[in-house]
């Protein structure tokens, strides 16, 4: 019987593992920015996935991506472990205007309450891929009493939220290996 049931529990496992494995590389979670804004995300490695931004302060400025992004990439974890991944997309604003996202993840790992983004908006074509670059993205925060017109940016640790990394590698891989055998033992 006790045979049986480890049997039973490692097939599950397996299922459960592979079905991970298969959903591929992903970054999502919501909470509130460093600046107090709502940011909501699920991008996903084959460029799916949605990301929500919206400011709580007098302009309600808000910013949305569907399907739009245009890269997603993996980063070296941190020096500490945290997993990181980059994210850029083009999005709208509330007007229907066209701006262009950047966004660094930060998993520090569960419960969430360390985790981290840095978000760079900008309106400028030529920072489509890179609005970190912006030099204007630096001269306004997003969440700040005024709307944004040209460039803002949002970093720090997420407040009543989470950053969840699935990379989808042999990384996560591994740790899926090392939970079939701890349930095992």
């Amino acid at each position: 019987m006790r045979k049986a049931i480890g049997l039973l529990l490692t097939a599950l496992m397996c299922v459960l593992a592979l079905g991970v494995a298969n959903a591929g590389p992903q970054t999502n979670g919501s909470g509130l920015t460093h600046e107090g804004a709502s940011l909501g995300f699920n991008a996903k490695a084959n460029l799916m996935g949605n990301i929500t931004y919206t400011s709580h302060d007098a302009t309600m400025w808000q910013v949305m991506c569907r399907d739009d992004l245009t890269s997603y990439r993996n980063l070296r974890p941190a020096p500490s472990g945290a997993l990181r991944t980059k994210v850029t997309a083009d999005c709208k604003d509330k007007e229907g205007v066209v701006i262009y996202v950047e966004i660094y993840f930060i998993d520090r790992g569960e419960p969430g309450d360390r985790d981290v983004e840095r978000v760079f908006f900008t309106y400028d074509a030529t920072y489509r891929l890179d609005a970190n670059s912006d030099p204007d993205v630096w001269l306004m925060t997003c969440n700040s009493g005024v709307a944004p017109t040209v460039a803002c940016n949002d970093s720090g640790v997420i407040t009543a939220g989470n950053v969840q990394i699935h990379q989808g590698d042999s990384l996560s891989k591994a740790r899926q290996r090392t939970i079939v055998i701890g349930e095992i033992a």
